[in-house]
């Protein structure tokens, strides 16, 4: 039981690449709704999330959400 608590809070892939492209935005589009949201968040960050070089922090995941109009479940993938 143990083991399975652990692998749920570990999340996949991020899949914030596709979402924001299934929206017709680039990633300056969404540095801009972020920054209008009052996160300052640059390109270059963006690419890191979406190339996992980074994980994306929980107040900048809501923001995410609220421009990409997306829940958090579906910015990363889960384990099953």
């Amino acid at each position: 039981m143990e083991a399975l608590l652990k692998l749920a809070l570990r999340h996949g892939k991020c899949l914030l690449r596709d979402l924001r492209m299934s929206r017709g935005m680039k990633q300056e589009d969404l540095s801009d709704g972020l920054n209008a949201l009052g996160l300052i968040v640059s390109t270059k960050t963006i690419s890191k999330y979406e190339n996992d070089h980074q994980i994306i922090p929980p107040l900048t995941m809501r923001g995410i959400c609220l421009v990409l109009n997306c829940l958090e479940s579906e910015v990363y993938e889960w384990p099953k």
